[in-house]
């Protein structure tokens, strides 16, 4: 009877940790698309955060099947990430997973309250497991991506920036940008918005419909398709329609 009921507590302990351990997110698969079929993070931009104000943003990552190497093209069985590095002060992560086979979209949960403000270039460090025809599927050498995902903290301001305003559009972030960026808006109210990007000859040049909650909103908008150039974004709803210029570098 002992060993019984020392059985039932290991496999509740087990049960608890593994609820502990992994993140309560879901992956974003209808936005987050492996395109090139070289492997995918959404969104490259996370939302701004403020000091002493909880912030929880996940992102979602579709493992590459395929890597270059100095020794040619390696088939990927899957990846395990072993850390993200340089957080912001007072954020932690977890994963909806311990490994994530390839062609299969996971999540990473950031979640916490930051304690500095600044700006933050994530390092994610993982370890990829490749298949080899000689030993099979071995463990290959960590690799770390400093370059994908950035969270940018700021001091609270302690006042409504939006006082007064029923609706605002916010500056891009970054405004000349490469192939994305983060296009927001504000409301008080929850109603259907829409993005509109032109061109300066006036041609819809690429369109998002969500729907707007009671404050900050953001379209993550990839605009690898858009040759270089000036452009314009409108964002309406609600009998609202502001327009502001975007600019796509090479």
């Amino acid at each position: 009877m002992k060993h019984l009921i020392l059985h039932a507590i290991v496999i509740l302990i087990l049960i608890l940790s593994s609820q502990i351990l992994f993140a309560q997110c879901e992956p974003d698969t209808v936005n987050c698309k492996d395109v090139l079929m070289s492997g995918e993070i959404c969104p490259l931009i996370l939302p701004d955060g403020r000091i002493n104000e909880t912030y929880e943003e996940v992102f979602t990552v579709i493992p590459p099947s395929q890597a270059e190497t100095q020794y040619g093209t390696i088939n990927i069985v899957k990846i395990v990430i072993d850390t993200v590095g340089n957080l912001p002060p007072g954020l932690n992560y977890q994963t909806n997973s311990d490994t994530f086979y390839v062609d299969t979209a996971y999540c990473v949960l950031i979640s916490g309250i930051p304690t500095t403000p600044g700006i933050y270039d994530l390092h994610i460090r993982v370890i990829p497991y490749i298949y080899s025809v000689v030993f099979g599927v071995i463990q290959g050498t960590a690799i770390e991506d400093d370059t994908s995902l950035t969270i940018i903290i700021r001091e609270t301001s302690g006042i409504d920036e939006f006082q007064g305003k029923e609706f605002s559009v916010l500056e891009a972030l970054p405004n000349i940008f490469g192939a994305e960026t983060r296009i927001g808006f504000f409301t008080r109210n929850q109603y259907p918005f829409e993005l509109r990007i032109y061109n300066l000859l006036g041609q819809l040049a690429y369109s998002e419909n969500i729907v707007g909650l009671p404050g900050k909103n953001y379209f993550s908008f990839n605009g690898s398709a858009l040759q270089p150039g000036t452009y314009l974004y409108n964002i309406s709803g609600n009998g609202n329609s502001i327009t502001k210029k975007l600019i796509r570098l090479e």
